[in-house]
């Protein structure tokens, strides 16, 4: 709606008081919405849980008075999967968000009576197992036509829907173990709004409260915590559980048998249902998260919440637990089910010098409800486009809302922090920091460097200067999420991001740079980068366009979303560049938008999402550094072929679209780069040296760039992956 668009909603309440099918219709926070009431009251068999043809005729006539450009479905358990019908038969672009396993399992989550996960999908054990749930519905050891039409239907109205979008990638994996077309099911995780979690601990701060919070039923795994509380024995800890215990499928005794598990621990708190306006509160007071679900987790809101609020998590490994925890990085992983592994996972955090701190305050990685919905803006405009209709509907010409702080600040007030993070960053470091502490302005300036395990003299060089020094692991070191770490730790309102070998051009590199942040809207700035004296022929005719001091200023903003969307993919480009190679970014900003976990391309990504959320990006020509590397040819081809998978991500470039184009391209880069060396002022040996490399770099720049985008487009599917996990390593 903040967009401009006009939005109408469809939901389902059950109030035992009124009958079924009694519609309301009420107006929340400008949202139309209507409800209809339903408690099951007609259902006289399985196939009326799933398909309930006044259910389809209500749906129908809300589509004769409100007609829509798109149809975004979220749910229709207590509904009818007859609605995807409904919409497709009158030609309406359709997208479905799967959240559980709802739509191939009657229970939801894919877990048996006795809490056993059905990781294969067996219709005869669903048929004894639903016997047990709906003995109305189902005789003794289930009704297998009634599951066999389930399974015809179900998967013939979903593959009607233009998109099917998970939360995460497992949960895409595990819907496409049915027959669905891959090509429209995309993973897109939920964004969560940072504002309201996000918080710094104190590495260091001993662990006393451990706590759960969600819903308290047998699949969130809670008897499991429970007893490997217990097992730890550790005086001074304590255990709070969180949560609502409603009656699961039958079973109002959950509750119960908790209670009597922890008999005799005083320290194990069972605190009831709350409020979801009391969860910055509940988790203020936790120092470990546990998330110990027994299913399969499809995305788990519960894990990120916990990241967002810096406290250390701990969850099952299994479902999209470990996606939404790093892959392990961000948190601590255990057995599903098993007490003795939770136990000894927890006594890790307790015992294990320095662990602890390492997992607070990871909540980087979790994306921001802005990015999820301009991903689903993208989304929209995919379908429109793929179903012959006009892309641009998903961004109506609404323009982007100027963004101001309440009391803007000049960078002396705001105060400024330059950040370098380092590994075995060599001589050229000091030259660097002598470089950095001899800048000139008329505000303070702190340096702050993250070192990841540097075993050469760096450590030695950065004792010679008044830094401040954060060191962590090697293993743990991301672009993204460590700068993230270092807006957190910064002391000033503006942060310089400096790279450990880009030495600043003169003393007025960072008041030049920092000058652009007299604008309350500018979010970023970045400068110009010159080639090193000894810089290869091929990476100075790159830089050779920036030069010190010269050129305009650019400010770069949009006027809306459409305007935006209505540029080619190179001017996308052009208006979100950003490199953090030497830059600056207002702290504000980045809390609310911070750098993604990227392996690449970190900055561009973060660039894109501060000029949709209305944020100013500025290129000064007045500051810059020297900076440039002289990498193998392979090198150079394996960072372009990732620069081009990220730009074709962000902004749909795809500048070489064919093998033959790539090899005509190569042909005039040969020829390009020759006369480049031939004009270059070297000796002729080195030129002689040169040219002989020439065919081969200019070969590895166009394969990389048809590569790099070919395996966005095919989402690094088939010989995608396999390339991608090759060229990924080492870069």
């Amino acid at each position: 709606m903040a967009t401009g668009h006009e939005v109408c909603v469809l939901a389902r309440e059950g109030d035992a008081t009124r009958p079924d099918y009694d519609l309301r219709e009420d107006v929340e926070d400008g949202l139309q919405v209507s409800r209809v009431n339903y408690n099951f009251g007609d259902a006289r068999s399985f196939e009326d849980i799933w398909q309930n043809d006044r259910m389809d005729s209500i749906l129908a006539e809300r589509l004769v008075g409100f007609v829509p450009d798109l149809v975004h479905v979220h749910h229709l358990t207590c509904l009818s999967t007859g609605f995807l019908d409904v919409v497709k038969d009158r030609d309406l672009p359709l997208v479905m968000t799967l959240h559980d396993f709802w739509m191939v399992c009657p229970r939801g989550q894919r877990i048996d009576p006795e809490l056993e996960l059905c990781e294969v999908i067996d219709r005869a054990k669903c048929g004894r197992c639903l016997s047990k749930l709906w003995p109305h519905f189902f005789p003794e050891g289930g009704d297998l036509d009634a599951l066999r039409r389930w399974d015809e239907e179900i998967v013939r109205r979903l593959n009607r829907c233009d998109r099917l979008l998970t939360p995460s990638d497992f949960h895409r994996d595990r819907m496409l173990e049915f027959p669905l077309d891959p090509e429209r099911v995309a993973a897109l995780p939920h964004g969560l709004d940072h504002r309201l979690l996000a918080r710094r601990r104190d590495p260091q701060a001993p662990i006393k409260r451990i706590g759960f919070i969600g819903t308290v039923i047998p699949s969130k795994g809670v008897h499991t915590l429970v007893e490997a509380f217990a097992r730890l024995d550790r005086p001074g800890l304590e255990l709070h559980v969180h949560g609502d215990a409603p009656c699961f499928h039958g079973d109002t005794g959950y509750p119960d048998r908790l209670r009597l598990a922890a008999a005799g621990c005083a320290e194990v708190h069972f605190h009831g249902g709350y409020d979801q306006r009391e969860l910055p509160l509940i988790l203020d007071g936790l120092d470990v998260l546990v998330v110990p679900s027994v299913w399969w987790e499809s995305f788990c809101l519960t894990i990120r919440e916990g990241l967002l609020s810096g406290l250390i998590v701990v969850a099952a490994d299994h479902g999209a637990m470990r996606e939404a925890l790093g892959g392990g990085a961000d948190g601590l992983l255990f057995e599903p089910g098993s007490a003795k592994s939770l136990q000894r996972a927890l006594t890790r955090l307790v015992d294990e010098d320095g662990l602890a701190a390492r997992l607070r305050n990871r909540g980087g990685g979790v994306a921001t409800i802005e990015r999820n919905a301009n991903d689903m803006l993208d989304v929209y405009a995919g379908v429109l486009r793929e179903t012959g209709r006009d892309p641009g509907l998903a961004w109506p010409e609404v323009a982007v809302p100027a963004v101001v702080e309440e009391a803007p600040k000049s960078p002396a007030e705001l105060g400024v922090t330059v950040f370098i993070p380092t590994w075995n960053g060599g001589a050229l470091f000091e030259t660097v920091l002598e470089r950095v502490f001899a800048q000139k302005t008329d505000f303070d300036y702190e340096v702050l460097v993250i070192d990841s395990g540097s075993k050469d003299e760096t450590l030695s060089i950065l004792r010679k200067f008044p830094v401040r020094l954060i060191e962590i692991p090697n293993h743990e070191f991301n672009h993204g999420l460590t700068r993230n770490r270092a807006v957190r730790e910064a002391k000033g309102g503006i942060v310089a991001l400096l790279t450990q070998d880009a030495v600043p051009y003169d003393e007025h590199w960072l008041a030049n740079l920092v000058s652009n942040f007299e604008d309350s809207q500018v979010a970023g700035a970045y400068c110009h980068q010159l080639p090193r004296e000894n810089c290869n022929p091929f990476q100075r005719d790159r830089l050779e366009g920036w030069t010190q001091g010269e050129g305009e200023r650019e400010v770069r903003r949009i006027e809306s979303r459409a305007s935006y969307e209505s540029l080619t993919p190179m001017e996308k480009y052009r208006t979100i560049a950003f490199d953090d190679v030497a830059s600056c970014v207002r702290k504000s900003v980045m809390e609310s938008i911070p750098f993604e976990r990227r392996q690449f391309g970190e900055d561009v990504a973060w660039a894109k999402q501060a000029i949709l959320a209305g944020y100013k990006i500025v290129m000064d020509p007045r500051a810059v550094v020297v900076h440039s590397h002289d990498n193998p040819i392979f090198y150079e081809f394996k960072r372009v072929y990732l620069d081009h998978q990220n730009l074709n991500d962000l902004v749909g470039m795809h500048l070489v679209r064919s093998f033959g184009e790539a090899l005509r391209f190569t042909v005039d880069g040969t020829r390009h780069l020759g006369g480049v060396i031939r004009r270059s002022k070297i000796s002729w040996p080195a030129k002689l040296k040169w040219w002989m490399k020439v065919p081969f770099y200019s070969l590895g720049q166009n394969m990389g760039q048809f590569l790099g985008a070919r395996s966005s487009i095919e989402k690094k599917r088939g010989i995608y992956g396999w390339l991608d996990r090759r060229l990924k390593k080492g870069v």
